[in-house]
């Protein structure tokens, strides 16, 4: 069979999957979950659904797999740095275009009316009630009593996660109740939906939201979408470091309309990627500015290593789900055969020191132990287990499952293919993988992978990416293969709730 027919064989199956899956979980043949032990909430009727609004996402899905499909064609031949440049500038903005589009297609209360809710409602996240009501007066003071304060909180979203989110919130709510103006300008030009959601969620028997509230609850929501859009920016220089142009715009191009991407908007999860991307291209292109002949490359990679580690310390600050991504840079650096093995350890070393420069200046600055707060982050995330017992086997292999629907199934298609040519995939994807089946392995998430492994998903597009290259599919075959992604995302956000409180 030759490659032509492979690719048509591959875009068939891709279509016949999405069907199937889109079926089985709309008539309830196939569960979200494990039954009795946690299943993704179902939307209870398809009734609700806007038509008007799904058939402007659908045509909004159409546009952006047009686009794709034309980088591609663009990016076939040589071209210069600057054409790059402007192509993925494009990229970035045809991505956060699609994301504020797709939410168009969902039911009524699941649009942009979720922007108002989920970082509102406790059940959802929690971070914004605590920074309103506790940390807001006197954010220092909190973040010092932290490793005290944490002790003593739930197993769910607070009592695991570092104090990163709640000082997120306080400055954005310090931010706006200082400056009207800025406040304003975002109230006035808010998409009536979310004015809508405000207006449903924000309880007057449960003090009304301020003016300065409301912006500060859609700035959050916008710096999401823009950090989860902005993801394909890092994710592109990932795969560019060791892949052609044409290959690395295929993998940037499947993120935007990635299930997980989209349905999970805008939890905070969705803002992860841009920092653990970002953390290992530096890394990777520290790898390939230190092998290069040049006496001041060492010096650039040290920096590019160093600036690695320091961005993961940033999203350490946020949660612990980037101690993985230390172990995918490390494996990284350890697979990188185009350096000797003392510029190995060199690079590992140098992302250490950028880490741990990061930790200690905010130890300093908040006097908070992090170490402390780690730790009672960890037990909490261990109790939760104990108070909700989950079937390690059962979910051994739910969770992969989930992933793949997470990813994307055309885009887990190509992944398939990709890993059929080792030789071909670059050395980040596979250390993704082996950390992915760690993860799985050792239990430490038994469910909603979706959401808590949205931020190791983009480096397993560079797989994608080499698949589709090695088969040599056209513009045309990437272009079938988002739309049909995107198919599979607006079929999911009608059937399943994963941002609302249980």
């Amino acid at each position: 069979m030759n490659q032509k027919h492979q690719v048509t064989l591959i875009l068939i199956i891709q279509a016949l999957l999405v069907v199937g899956v889109t079926v089985a979980i709309g008539f309830r043949l196939m569960p979200v979950g494990v039954p009795g032990e946690w299943e993704w909430n179902r939307l209870a009727d398809w009734a609700v659904l806007k038509w008007d609004g799904l058939l402007i996402a659908g045509a909004g899905v159409l546009i952006y797999a047009g686009f794709a499909a034309t980088g591609l064609h663009l990016l076939g031949t040589a071209r210069s740095r600057g054409f790059e440049a402007a192509c993925v500038g494009s990229l970035l903005f045809a991505s956060i275009c699609i994301q504020i589009i797709v939410p168009m297609g969902a039911p009524a209360g699941y649009d942009l009316t979720k922007w108002a809710a989920v970082n509102y409602i406790p059940g959802s996240a929690g971070y914004f009630q605590v920074a309103r009501e506790k940390a807001s007066d006197d954010t220092w003071k909190f973040l010092a009593d932290y490793p005290f304060w944490i002790r003593s909180q739930d197993v769910f979203h607070i009592g695991t996660h570092p104090p990163g989110l709640i000082a997120a919130q306080c400055i954005l709510l310090r931010t706006m109740e200082r400056s009207p103006r800025l406040a304003g300008a975002l109230l006035d030009h808010m998409p009536p939906s979310v004015d809508a959601g405000f207006r449903i969620f924000a309880n007057p028997n449960d003090r009304p939201l301020s003016r300065g509230e409301r912006a500060s609850l859609y700035a959050t929501a916008l710096l999401t979408l823009f950090a989860c859009a902005g993801t394909v920016v890092p994710l592109y220089l990932l795969a560019r470091a060791s892949m052609p142009a044409s290959a690395a715009w295929a993998a940037a191009a499947l993120w935007p309309l990635a299930p997980a991407a989209n349905l999970f908007q805008p939890v905070a999860d969705t803002a992860y990627p841009l920092l653990s991307t970002a953390a290992l291209a530096l890394s990777v292109w520290a790898a390939r500015s230190y092998s290069a002949k040049s006496a001041r490359r060492p010096i650039a990679a040290a920096l590019l290593a160093v600036a690695s580690g320091a961005v993961m310390a940033l999203g350490m600050s946020f949660t612990l789900a980037f101690l993985p991504v230390g172990l995918i840079v490390a494996l990284t650096l350890l697979g990188s055969t185009s350096l000797t093995w003392g510029s190995r350890v060199f690079l590992i070393l140098a992302t250490g020191v950028g880490f741990l420069v990061v930790v200690a200046v905010g130890w300093a600055l908040t006097t908070a132990n992090p170490f402390v707060i780690m730790t009672w982050n960890l037990k909490h995330h261990a109790d939760f287990y104990v108070e909700y017992p989950r079937s390690y086997l059962r979910w051994l292999w739910v969770n992969p499952l989930e992933t793949a629907i997470a990813l994307g199934i055309p885009t887990a298609i190509w992944c398939m293919v990709g890993l059929l040519a080792p030789r071909t995939i670059p050395v980040p994807a596979f250390a993704t993988l082996i950390v992915f089946v760690l993860i799985n392995l050792a239990g430490r998430n038994l469910g909603e992978v979706a959401r808590l492994w949205m931020l190791f998903m983009p480096p397993l597009l560079l797989a994608a990416g080499a698949g589709m290259s090695r088969l040599g599919a056209r513009a045309s075959a990437l272009g079938a293969t988002t739309a049909m992604l995107g198919v599979e995302t607006l079929a999911l956000q009608a059937m399943i709730q994963v941002v609302y409180p249980v």
